[in-house]
């Protein structure tokens, strides 16, 4: 899923030269990259590797610092991976094409009789975001949703451009192909998911179309008081064949190498859903570029958690990220497990001074408070239960603060930051903007 107004974060490891080979694969490399992360609390979850079909890797890091888990992780928009399997098998099997066009299911737009499957598999549809309702952020896709409700908000968002001419992420194109998917099949997502993908690569562990919260390990975030809270994520029904999928690294790792062994859908499968030119989007797989090694693949995002699957054809290299609790972000994770496969020289991050100053419980209050920014349209409030504090935006669940320095707070999922002047102003940055906030007066 995408939970932001800008395109979800491709990616993009690096952009260099190297001579790297990945032929012996260091693996106490990538264990002691892992417990460095661990060791300074960044990050919980699991990553597992695998070359030429065998598993070399697998670990689940941070654990300790939250209750335990089943070990099942919701992946977020490798969820679109799946949909886009079963769209391509569907074309296989003659009972859709490339070609057909939104019209035949969902005639919900003037554009729909040229709105293509491949437009729609490669984010080029025109189709808007149905997650970000009245142009908030997704907080109402939290709660249960009727599908009526979807469509209609749908419809609301009407088309951003003629198909074809430009590319942007889209959540809506793949809730249509779900849909598409669920009409030609007669089945549920869940069912046809089941049948056609886990079942035939004994992914045992991944499974479609769950709600209940308990289903997989819980999504959190670092708080005030350097501890994981736990988050409030997605319903997910209301994001089946979009980002709903529970799965495990090794049950993606199955999925990868199935794609690419052609095991699944026939000799045309990979090469049907790659990037092409330059594209970073092909129909159903991204192109993830390491200096000049190139993975193919997909990542998702929740509220609270962060995964990423990504298959090297070249040397036959996999690699799959799951993450419950980020606290630094995941490429900087992606960035060094990668270096370590290819034997590159790498600089750990400098975490020596996270976590080492924590804000005295008893000045916390003094920041909670409705604030406002002549430069920004809604309002920011600032919670306190005593021990911690949280930010709430208007459309969007509360994020929590971690507490860096006196009068500096941060949340490094969202890249916010927050540096308070007094109790009465604070400066606001993200994404490298900066906003300045004054305490509202009633």
């Amino acid at each position: 899923m995408r939970i932001t107004h800008k395109l979800l974060l491709v990616v993009l490891l690096a952009a260099s030269h190297s001579h790297a080979s990945a032929q012996n694969i260091d693996v106490a490399a990538v264990d002691s990259f892992i417990s460095y992360i661990e060791q300074h609390n960044q990050g919980i979850g699991e990553v597992a590797i695998s070359q030429n079909g065998k598993t070399i890797y697998d670990r689940a890091f941070g654990k300790q610092a939250v209750p335990p888990d089943n070990g099942k992780y919701r992946v977020g928009s490798v969820s679109k991976l799946f949909t886009a399997i079963l769209v391509h098998r569907l074309c296989e099997e003659k009972k859709l094409t490339p070609g057909t066009v939104l019209e035949n299911d969902f005639p919900l737009f003037a554009t729909a009789d040229s709105i293509t499957i491949a437009h729609m598999l490669s984010h080029r549809s025109g189709l808007a975001d149905y997650a970000l309702k009245e142009d908030t952020l997704p907080l109402w896709l939290t709660q249960p949703v009727d599908e009526a409700e979807i469509l209609a908000e749908i419809v609301r968002q009407d088309v951003l451009f003629a198909p074809g001419e430009d590319m942007r992420y889209s959540n809506t194109a793949y809730y249509l192909l779900r849909r598409i998917v669920e009409r030609r099949y007669g089945l549920p997502y869940r069912d046809i998911v089941t049948r056609y993908i886990t079942a035939p690569l004994k992914m045992y562990d991944t499974e479609a179309a769950v709600a209940d919260r308990e289903a997989a390990a819980p999504p959190y975030q670092i708080n005030t008081a350097n501890c994981w809270q736990e988050v409030t994520d997605f319903y997910f029904p209301n994001v089946i064949g979009v980002g709903d999928i529970i799965s495990t690294p090794c049950d993606l790792l199955k999925l990868i190498e199935a794609l690419f062994s052609k095991s699944i859908l026939g000799d045309t499968l990979a090469t049907a859903m790659l990037p092409q030119g330059d594209d970073i989007f092909g129909y159903g797989m991204m192109r993830m570029p390491f200096y000049e090694h190139t993975f193919y693949g997909h990542a998702g995002d929740t509220f609270g958690t962060h995964s990423v699957v990504m298959y090297n054809p070249t040397d036959g290299i996999a690699i799959a990220l799951c993450l419950n609790g980020c606290s630094t972000p995941r490429n900087t994770l992606l960035t060094g497990i990668a270096s370590a496969i290819y034997g590159r020289e790498y600089e750990y991050p400098d975490f020596s001074q996270l976590q080492q100053y924590t804000t005295p419980t008893d000045s916390l209050p003094m920041y909670a408070g409705t604030f406002r920014s002549e430069s920004f349209p809604l309002p920011f409030t600032i919670t306190c239960d005593g021990k911690n504090l949280s930010l709430h935006i208007s459309g969007q669940p509360p994020i929590w603060l971690e507490s860096k320095s006196p009068n500096i707070f941060v949340n490094t999922p969202t890249g916010v930051g927050i540096a308070f002047r007094d109790k009465d102003r604070f400066a606001f940055r993200q994404f490298g903007n900066l906003l300045i906030f004054t305490r509202a007066t009633e």
